[in-house]
């Protein structure tokens, strides 16, 4: 077998696994196993367990994280002098991950993956994501603050939180909208269910600000 080919069915087979079992559940054994390589071989490809898990994340997310920022940047350009539209930047951030989980030969495999990613208290996971999503958290900070210049940073921030949830939760939990209520979510196919996605997220980062009330100081 090519070394190319190795490299590839370790990839394949960690991400089977992680995705099935979580990232702390896997172990190396449990990977040479499955693919019929030899620990060497994934010690020579990636040298460490952790290593070869940031190779298998970066793999998928990598191309989707390059999409969101080439399609943010056509987006620029379509608004030209006029104020970034916020809907274009939610489809910008929205349409690639979904479309990358249409397209991909094992869908349930990318879901569980991007669910673990989003959800796993690995802390050497989150720390390697921080790096991974910097330029696309810089160019989306600075593209949501264009497309609603009054709202303040506290706002933002929560409504930002808020929306990475509803995607999530999406993106990861289909099934539960036809367990609870028997609507299929992917009967439309995904371009639907970002549409609906896009129009409930702006809509919440367009809602009135609560101005809370301040608290009385005891006498």
């Amino acid at each position: 077998m090519a070394s190319t080919d190795t490299k590839t069915k370790i990839l394949d087979t960690a991400e089977r696994l992680f995705a099935q079992k979580g990232f702390d559940a896997v172990s190396l054994r449990n990977i040479v196993e499955a693919a019929k390589v030899n620990l060497a071989a994934v010690h020579y490809h990636f040298g460490s367990k952790q290593a070869l898990l940031h190779a298998v994340v970066s793999r998928r997310l990598r191309p989707v994280n390059d999409e969101r920022l080439a399609m943010l940047a056509e987006a620029r350009i379509k608004a030209g002098k006029r104020k970034l539209k916020l809907e274009a930047v939610l489809e910008s951030l929205f349409v690639p991950v979904f479309r990358a989980q249409a397209s991909h030969k094992s869908g349930g495999s990318f879901t569980r993956l991007i669910g673990r990613v989003v959800f796993d208290r690995n802390a050497e996971l989150q720390k390697f994501m921080v790096g991974e999503l910097a330029q696309v958290i810089i160019q989306f900070s600075r593209a949501f603050d264009e497309a609603l210049p009054g709202l303040d940073k506290t706002e933002m921030d929560w409504r930002s939180h808020f929306m990475a949830g509803a995607m999530a939760h999406t993106l990861c939990n289909a099934d539960l909208l036809a367990s609870f209520t028997g609507t299929d979510a992917g009967a439309e196919g995904y371009e639907t269910t970002v549409q609906r996605l896009v129009d409930f997220t702006a809509a919440g980062f367009r809602a009135k600000v609560f101005t809370h009330p301040k608290k009385q100081k005891s006498s």
